[in-house]
């Protein structure tokens, strides 16, 4: 039986989740120190509240490892598995599904990806997704942002060939190169297949746009490079269900320009890499303007008059869901999940069970790829126990009388406690671990 919250599980602190500042999900500072029974730490102790919180980061892995699940939430990424028809079609529809697979992991929150092989290709039947193409011209994309639903926060990601930020793709090497710097950006970790070209030292991170700065791209979107055109970017929506089809794509691009004061005409670089609907901003352009039309190569007409003469005036001209030729095809978010228990699939998540019926994959191996967020919703007090015992065995292993430990009665050595930390924390976390059971 699934236990829903016990009044013995560890909840965090106001705080939140903070390693810098040595607030993890399964245990923090507080809870460290008071075993020590020592002071608190902060940024004058040795070892200060951030190294504390670094090594709770690095256990509470250790743990997940441990344990064989995961008490936060974790996206487990492109899990393959092949697929067998369990029951005839005929009675398919009154038992629920035709098949179904089991992850490797259980209590599953969300499904990013669900990918089924179609003889051909696969198809992505999870989530909201979108996706980025890049064509020839893609090195003229200026920014690409990517924004929540009812004009919510928006994540902007730069373009550039030098120097490349924690916020910015490099554009100067190749397409491929180019969308796995994508890829990197919208996921928030470490550019490990690009950073030998373009020197890159840190993980990626894109917070959002003012005055919406408190959260992450990451938080909201997933992205991976498409099975067959690694040119291609999708990007998954991490909303509840449906939610993230309301989301928008925003590409912007710049060009040298003219404009002409009291006339709608403006004359481009290269209106092909321009499209109509596109808003344009810069000098001489009133707000809200948008292309209306383009003539020939190098004119395009704005709904709205220029306001000034200009010549060489670099504009921006951004499209919101829209393809821009021969720079980027833009297939928007769209609704692509029928999650439920007579749709196309359905799932038992605290089972990590996936079931197929009306959309389902091949009869064949690896026909089933599936990315998904898993974490239980609740920190059992015996995850919370071993965790700290851990982190406090960890900075006794590291202790050169740097930090007053306490004595005990019986005079117990460093090494000893160290020992018996460990231990217990061991014992813990084999009785709370996870076993799966295969039956051939």
């Amino acid at each position: 039986m699934a236990i829903s919250s016990s009044p013995s599980d560890y909840t965090k602190t106001v705080n939140g989740v903070n390693y810098s500042s040595g607030f993890g999900y399964y245990t923090d500072i507080y809870a460290v120190a008071d075993l020590l029974q020592i002071p608190d730490f902060s940024a004058s102790t040795n070892p200060t509240a951030e190294q504390v919180g670094a090594i709770i980061k690095r256990v509470e892995g250790t743990v997940d490892d441990k344990a064989k699940r995961s008490y936060r939430p974790i996206i487990y990424k492109n899990e393959v598995h092949d697929f067998e028809i369990s029951r005839p079609p005929v009675k398919a529809y009154y038992g629920g599904y035709l098949g179904f697979v089991q992850l490797t992991t259980m209590k599953v929150t969300k499904i990013i990806s669900l990918r089924i092989w179609q003889g051909d290709s696969y198809k992505e039947i999870a989530s909201a997704h979108a996706s980025i193409k890049l064509l020839d011209n893609f090195r003229d994309i200026y920014q690409i942002k990517l924004q929540l639903p009812d004009s919510g926060a928006t994540f902007t990601l730069v373009a550039d060939t030098a120097s490349i930020g924690v916020n910015e793709f490099d554009v100067s090497l190749g397409k491929k190169t180019a969308a796995k710097e994508i890829e990197y950006c919208v996921n928030e970790v470490f550019p490990s297949q690009t950073s030998q070209f373009t020197g890159a030292t840190q993980p990626k991170s894109i917070s959002g746009d003012s005055p919406n700065t408190t959260k992450n791209i990451s938080d909201f979107f997933y992205a991976y490079s498409d099975d067959d055109d690694s040119t291609k970017i999708q990007i998954s929506s991490l909303l509840m269900g449906e939610d993230g089809s309301d989301c928008n794509i925003i590409i912007s691009t710049q060009q040298t320009c003219t404009t002409t004061n009291a006339s709608v005409n403006l004359t481009v670089a290269d209106s092909s890499k321009l499209v109509v609907g596109m808003v344009v901003t810069g000098t001489g352009i009133d707000s809200n303007t948008t292309i209306s039309s383009i003539t020939d190569s190098t004119t395009v007409v704005l709904s709205k008059i220029a306001t000034a003469d200009g010549t060489d005036e670099t504009l921006t001209f951004t499209a919101t869901n829209l393809s821009i030729p021969t720079i980027a095809t833009v297939e928007q978010f769209t609704d692509k999940q029928d999650m439920k228990r007579l749709g196309s699939f359905w799932a038992i998540g605290d089972e990590g069970k996936l079931f197929f019926l009306r959309d389902y994959p091949y009869h064949t191996n690896n026909s089933i790829i599936v990315t998904y967020v898993a974490g239980d919703a609740r920190v059992p007090a015996a995850i919370h126990e071993a965790t700290t015992k851990l982190v406090a065995a960890e900075i006794l292993r590291h202790d050169d009388q740097t930090i007053l430990i306490a004595e005990t009665g019986a005079n117990i050595s460093t090494k000893e406690k160290y020992d018996i930390l460990r231990k217990e924390a061991m014992d813990i976390l084999t009785g709370a671990s996870d076993m799966v059971f295969l039956i051939d």
